[in-house]
């Protein structure tokens, strides 16, 4: 495994849902949380939230499938250490375990590019920019043909609390309709 071969001598616990995953958190003590933001029961960001709330001073790594572009800066602004794409080679994830367990955050070239972007130019140029995290996880759900009241009992949220959000997302992004946000996400390639 890919974690040994860094860390060497590493004690390696998996979760196959997020059930398990907080379970493990709450009972055991680690140096590193690996975290894959599609294991079934994730609310996709907001896990990263949950899982420092059980783990505060372990350092969050996010190894996912999900598209770089559009979720590695989310992840490092939720309060994760570091993200790495599942389509990135081995070496880039051995480098960001190395640099996240020796207390840096590993900002990877993608994510540093749309940091210094962000931080050098006024306003947003990429829609997903504009977004919250939580705005974020339910344009997601909403295009994966979620309803409000489906969503909101996934996120423990009111369907009102998902309405206004829906509201502030299709604002944001200049659409009016589900169909329209679908196509300003392809159009910008947001989407996972």
């Amino acid at each position: 495994m890919l974690v040994r071969e860094t860390i060497g001598e590493a004690v390696v616990d998996t979760a196959a849902n997020f059930k398990e995953a907080t379970q493990a958190a709450s009972t055991g003590t680690y140096q590193l949380i690996i975290l894959d933001l599609n294991i079934p029961g994730t609310d996709y960001l907001l896990t990263i939230e949950k899982l420092l709330g059980l783990q505060p001073n372990t350092p969050i790594l996010v190894f996912s499938g999900q598209k770089e572009e559009l979720y590695g800066v989310h992840c490092i602004r939720a309060g994760a250490a570091g993200f790495v794409s599942k389509e990135s080679k081995a070496t880039e994830l051995q480098e960001a375990i190395r640099v996240v367990l020796n207390g840096q955050k590993y900002l990877s070239p993608v994510v540093r590019a749309q940091l210094l972007s962000a931080m050098t130019q006024q306003g947003a140029s990429d829609p997903a920019e504009l977004l919250s995290a939580k705005e974020l996880v339910v344009m997601e759900m909403l295009l994966e043909g979620k309803w409000t009241k489906d969503i909101a009992g996934q996120l423990n949220l009111k369907s009102t609390t998902i309405s206004t959000f829906k509201t502030r997302i299709f604002k944001k992004l200049g659409v009016n309709n589900l169909l329209d946000l679908a196509k300003r996400v392809k159009m910008y390639h947001l989407s996972k």
